[in-house]
């Protein structure tokens, strides 16, 4: 159950960091005079790192270990979509599909640094919509434990 405790903090603090830029980002104008100004690139950096390492480790720590010690599922080693079937069932997410786009959100967005600005903007869109169900998925996650 420390286990559990430490990867929710660990979420935790990366959600504040990225809710900060999300809002921030949310606030902006995104087009191409956007990237002029230095702070705003900080800005996007941050975001998609932080909304990267929170799909990792709900994906990789967080669903299974959740399951887990609800007795829902005997072993950690159970496949993913037997697990993201389980949480749609257990309606901790709306959809396994739902989790099915945030990781492709998240391999877009891990495949380079794109050089055409309308591309860069279409990314951050993205990841801002992955972003707004991340953080349903995860304080779904938050409830059911509790």
């Amino acid at each position: 159950m420390e286990e559990l405790r430490e990867i929710f903090r660990l979420i935790d603090r990366l959600m504040a960091g990225c809710d900060i830029d999300y809002l921030e980002l949310k606030s902006k104008e995104i087009d191409e005079k956007f990237f002029e100004d230095y702070l705003n690139q900080r800005i996007v950096n941050s975001f998609l790192f932080n909304f990267s390492k929170i799909q990792d480790k709900i994906g990789a720590k967080l669903f299974k270990k959740v399951l887990y010690v609800q007795k829902e599922i005997d072993s950690e080693n159970t496949n993913m979509r037997d697990v993201l079937n389980l949480l749609e069932k257990l309606e901790v997410i709306e959809s396994a599909t739902d989790w099915d786009r945030v990781r492709e959100i998240r391999n877009i967005l891990s495949h380079g640094y794109p050089f055409s600005l309308l591309e860069r903007i279409e990314n951050i869109h993205l990841a801002m919509d992955g972003y707004e169900i991340i953080k349903k998925i995860y304080l779904n996650l938050k409830s059911y434990i509790s």
